[in-house]
């Protein structure tokens, strides 16, 4: 809070000796247009200034400027739909209006931290998110603590695995530490237990312990974890894991493109929007949108209506003729109330219209709102409907990205496992369709339990799913895949008229060589190896041409 008021007041004495120089440059206007009253652009750079002053002047504890901007504004545009020269009556309301604005800066000013900031805005990106240590001993995360506390995470605390699950059941946890041995049960079982059940897919799991055998870790990542950390541990490096993969299942970090001629709002929009987190990314100059589109990539767009050249309307519709950004909200923040403007906005395709002056906390929840929906929009776009998993096109998009970050660092690892359920087709005959269905629904299940959140899984077509895994050698993948193929072979599929049945699938597991491969030749190894899984006899596990089985 105290590093947000010390921008503010910084924000403010310089929005302070902007304004002496915009209420000078008010008065040139003044004079050349006494010369030239029939010089519309005299006129619009009036308006200009008079908006800018409406917008600003409320957010930096000056109401009174807001009011005379505003009352500037209209009446300069309403001298321009005249289109008639300025009369000297007209002039003389304009000089009244600037000796008033004169007057409103040497008066009393309002304290816009009383007005706007009920409540401080988050410290942290990460405040609030609740961490469940799971520690008999009760003093193992005791630093680590300090670190998570430090980011503003909330810690609860469980000596048992019991405790642990009652915990979950109120509320679900952001992550989990789980510190080995538990007293009153096995912690792979806590984990298998926490991802069975609801909402337990989303937790980051982290096991600390004093084993360091090859078998604890292959179980730790068989169970469902994320990470698995021997004694003694360096608990900063745990705290950059945790915060990597809470980033990965987060929609945080957006990235926010704003168009703003106005140095005042510009520089106030940017300071509320990055100190919740947020990426900001500025523009005066509207003909540089198209650039900063595809260059910054943002998730939503905040655009001010009267803009240099262009309007606020066309940069909008520019947006949703465009099919990439179909789900990216456009929020407009401007001093136009009117009721057209609205209507204005909504035919334009804008979600929101906010009106300048802004409170701060008004400005994040909006942002906020507009984007968890174009989150919820994505999702539904880029999961499969019956699996819930990836589309395919949202599985290669991310295996695209996975392969570009291997490359830039080749010590990371990867591996791309595809797998097809055996004989599917004669499932659908027998037991028909909506059976079908469930099988793959239970295989999707299984993989979401029996994996890390950080993995990717997806539907890759069909009854073919595919996953990709990191940091795991080739040997390690190969044997995850032959556990998730044992579990989902130990699955009992029941049937409409009772009868139990038992289904399996085939795999093939490629490694990721960044150094030669591309996103589609490593698919077509894995494919490689599918189709020998399923020459051999199906229900097995084959790697790429040379490896093992």
């Amino acid at each position: 809070m105290q590093v947000w008021q010390d921008t503010f007041k910084e924000l403010k004495s310089q929005y302070i000796v902007r304004s002496a120089e915009r209420l000078d440059q008010i008065s040139d206007l003044l004079n050349s247009l006494a010369k030239a009253p029939g010089d519309s652009a005299l006129l619009r750079d009036l308006m200009r200034q008079y908006h800018w002053l409406a917008g600003s002047g409320g957010i930096y504890g000056f109401p009174q400027i807001t009011k005379l901007g505003t009352h500037g504004e209209e009446f300069c545009e309403a001298l321009l739909r005249a289109n008639k020269a300025v009369t000297r009556s007209d002039w003389d309301k304009c000089k009244a209006l600037l000796d008033a604005l004169r007057v409103a800066f040497a008066g009393d000013e309002v304290d816009p931290q009383k007005q706007t900031y009920e409540k401080p805005l988050p410290k942290s990106e990460y405040e609030g998110l609740e961490i469940l240590f799971v520690d008999n001993d009760g003093s193992n995360f005791l630093f680590l603590q300090k670190l998570l506390e430090d980011q503003g995470m909330a810690i609860k605390s469980a000596k048992a695995a019991v405790n642990a699950l009652e915990l979950c059941s109120v509320k679900m946890p952001a992550a989990m530490i789980i510190a080995l041995p538990l007293p009153d049960a096995s912690g792979y079982e806590l984990v298998e237990r926490v991802r069975q059940m609801p909402q337990g897919e989303g937790p980051v799991i982290f096991f600390v312990s004093n084993k360091s055998g090859f078998l604890d870790k292959v179980q730790a990542i068989h169970c469902g974890a994320d990470g698995f950390f021997q004694m003694p541990v360096h608990w900063e490096q745990v705290e950059g894991r945790l915060k990597y993969l809470l980033d990965r299942g987060k929609p945080n970090n957006y990235r926010i493109l704003s168009v703003e001629d106005d140095p005042d709002q510009a520089y106030f929009i940017k300071a509320v929007l990055e100190s919740a987190g947020y990426k900001v990314h500025h523009i005066a100059d509207p003909t540089q949108f198209e650039e900063a589109l595809l260059s910054f990539n943002p998730d939503l767009v905040l655009l001010d209506i009267l803009l240099p050249g262009l309007t606020g309307y066309e940069l909008a519709r520019y947006i949703r003729q465009d099919d990439r950004w179909a789900t990216m909200p456009v929020l407009f923040l401007t001093t136009q109330n009117q009721l057209e403007a609205h209507i204005e906005s909504a035919k334009a395709g804008a979600d929101d219209h906010l009106v300048k002056p802004i409170a701060p906390a008004l400005l994040l929840s909006a942002t906020a709102s507009r984007l968890e929906r174009a989150r919820f929009l994505k999702n539904l776009l880029h999961r499969d409907g019956l699996t819930r998993l990836l589309t395919h096109t949202a599985f290669m998009e991310r295996a695209q990205s996975v392969t570009a970050q291997c490359k830039r660092h080749q010590n990371r690892m990867a591996a791309l496992i595809l797998i097809d359920i055996d004989r599917f087709k004669p499932v659908n005959e027998k037991y028909g369709y909506a059976c079908g269905d469930k099988v793959l629904v239970s295989l999707s299940a299984v993989l979401r339990q029996r994996l890390r959140t950080s993995d990717i899984v997806g539907r890759f077509g069909g009854e073919e799913l595919a996953v990709i895994v990191e940091d795991l050698e080739e040997y390690d993948a190969v044997n995850l895949a032959q556990r998730l193929l044992q579990d989902f072979a130990a699955v009992a599929h029941r049937a409409e008229d009772g009868t139990e049945f038992h289904v399996t699938f085939s795999a093939g597991v490629a490694v990721l060589d960044a150094k030669v491969m591309d996103v589609e030749r490593w698919r077509r190894h894995a494919e490689q190896a599918l189709r020998a899984a399923k020459n051999n006899g199906r229900n097995c596990v084959m790697k790429a041409i040379g490896g093992k089985r």
